[in-house]
């Protein structure tokens, strides 16, 4: 159910530093530390001795110090020093994983070491460009990841789960269009003339009326930017722009799979105005918390419906689910050729 040779977010930068970060990625356990050289590392959550999680351990002058025996292990997975013998056993090594520190975020390469490109590292550039604002937070969801790519490629949700921060009717009333390029799906919606929603209200400055639209790409195996705007209603997109009248933001999605029902979610927001203003920067940072809450709360409860009957499939399909669908369809296959051996990474 998973890709394995592809980039995925094992955390962000900040998270990365003088101890030891212990997760959990497609079901295997990883510890992640700062070397000496300030360089990430990551390495299996298994000292090679006794199978102690090195997580138990300590960052000691830049190797990780397994806390049974005190074997300490360096960025290579290679033992280097053993209490009280010189002699290092040749098998005195832990896997180590890919890793690339890019956009403020540590990537991960769970798969063939040999295929981790670093240019294949999906684009969120968003979080670290200069004529963007963002913000980051980090969910730890009760929900396998799937569960995750449906909720975001289906944003008609928005008008039931999230009314007290960015839906309305609005957003379930507008229609959805797909289309589906190679392994890229994207799911567009714009309403027209509709009340801005609480959030639009406080961190757009809308009042009156708003043209509002949305577009989902999504990549696999769950890479998410989601495209929105909003603009006086009966603005062109044009006229809106050249007054400085919009309000774009990108919502980037980062999901990276912890076990076969539980997830990691990596979300940054960025925006393209009022990019000092450091109070909204708050506000869009806790708004946006609040009503990620909302959807964890609702797929970790999707999720122990699906854990009671494992073999249930889902018996009914609406319009608004073609996105989620279709998203399906590019993950399987994605899945479907690396397990036939296919050796080449996943485009991302």
């Amino acid at each position: 159910m998973w890709l394995k040779n592809c980039w995925q977010v094992a955390a962000f930068s900040h998270e990365v530093g003088a101890t030891i970060l212990a997760r959990r990625f497609n079901d295997e356990a990883v510890v992640l530390f700062r070397q000496a050289s300030g360089v990430v590392a990551a390495l299996e959550d298994r000292c090679a001795h006794r199978f102690l999680p090195l997580s138990k351990g300590k960052v000691v002058d830049g190797t990780v110090q397994c806390g049974y025996h005190g074997m300490r292990y360096d960025g290579s997975g290679r033992c280097v020093k053993i209490p009280g013998q010189e002699q290092i056993p040749s098998k005195a090594v832990v896997r180590t994983y890919p890793v690339v520190e890019r956009y403020k975020a540590v990537w991960i390469w769970m798969g063939d070491a040999s295929l981790a490109d670093p240019a294949l590292v999906p684009d969120f550039h968003w979080m670290d460009d200069p004529e963007w604002t963002a913000c980051q937070g980090y969910h730890h969801v009760e929900a396998e990841y799937r569960l995750l790519n449906d909720n975001l490629l289906d944003l008609s949700h928005e008008s039931f789960v999230h009314t007290e921060t960015i839906g309305n009717a609005a957003v379930a009333d507008s229609p959805l269009e797909v289309t589906v390029d190679g392994s890229t799906v994207s799911a567009y919606r714009e309403m027209r003339d509709c009340p801005p929603p609480p959030f639009y209200v406080q961190a757009a400055g809308f009042t009156a009326n708003i043209d509002r639209w949305h577009t989902t790409i999504y990549t696999p195996p769950g890479f998410h930017v989601i495209k929105n705007g909003s603009r006086p209603a009966g603005t062109t997109i044009e006229a809106a722009r050249a007054q400085k009248l919009t309000r774009e933001r990108r919502v980037m999605n980062m999901i990276t799979p912890e076990t076969a029902t539980t997830s990691h979610y990596f979300w940054s927001i960025a925006r393209a105005y009022a990019l000092e203003d450091a109070q909204l920067t708050d506000y869009i940072l806790t708004e946006t918390a609040r009503t990620f809450d909302q959807d964890a709360d609702i797929l970790a409860a999707q999720q122990q419906a699906l854990s009671a009957d494992p073999e249930a499939a889902f018996p009914v399909a609406l319009r608004a689910d073609l996105g989620a669908i279709q998203g399906r369809r590019v993950l399987a296959a994605a899945v479907e050729r690396e397990a036939a051996g296919r050796r080449e990474p996943a485009k991302v």
